[in-house]
């Protein structure tokens, strides 16, 4: 009974999704790997309510990046399962169906066009402080993250393609945008 609650308890690392996804795909590049982790955070925030990993999540010259991992893979231009640490067999079977999810949407851009797309969404655009050294590089907060992505969710079906926006099981709770929000108070002000 004790190991089924520490099972249940155990909150995956960065390098545990990146193995996960790296035994996926086979090989990535290193801008491949580190920003597909940063959606996978990102959309655990924003969906499951929850961080998928504690590790923070930097905002370097080329997006987002995870310091714990990118150190595992520096000076490598292709990454492979074998370069990480990480333990892909901690992952929940929920997880990975989650990370799959996130998989199917971006697992095909390539590293710059991931670089690109993450550059131009706010998360990374709020924290990049044009610093690049780890101890002083911004870090990219989970509120931001939920708050943007939550957006995103609620956005056109054109601008949801636009983003790569996962098409997880849904609804599981409702995404109302602030502006709606208002409306609708406003709308049942005046029904009173």
């Amino acid at each position: 009974m004790d190991n089924q609650k520490a099972i249940q308890s155990y909150q995956p690392t960065a390098s545990d999704v990146a193995k996960y996804l790296l035994e996926k795909k086979g090989t990535l590049t290193g801008f491949q790997l580190q920003k597909l982790l940063y959606y996978c955070q990102a959309w655990s925030l924003t969906v499951e309510d929850k961080p998928l990993f504690a590790e923070d999540i930097r905002a370097f010259e080329n997006g987002p990046d995870i310091t714990s991992v990118s150190m595992q893979h520096q000076g490598r231009y292709y990454v492979y399962a074998s370069n990480i640490t990480g333990d892909s067999d901690k992952l929940s079977a929920s997880e990975q169906v989650f990370i799959d999810e996130v998989l199917d949407a971006y697992g095909k851009l390539t590293g710059d066009q991931l670089v690109e797309l993450t550059h131009r969404e706010d998360p990374w655009r709020q924290a990049f402080n044009g610093y690049t050294s780890m101890s002083a590089s911004a870090v990219i907060s989970k509120d931001s993250m939920r708050a943007y992505y939550a957006r995103l969710l609620t956005s056109s079906d054109e601008h949801q393609k636009r983003h790569h926006v996962p098409e997880f099981d849904l609804p599981r709770r409702m995404y109302v945008t602030s502006r709606d929000y208002d409306w609708l108070l406003s709308y049942l002000d005046e029904e009173e």
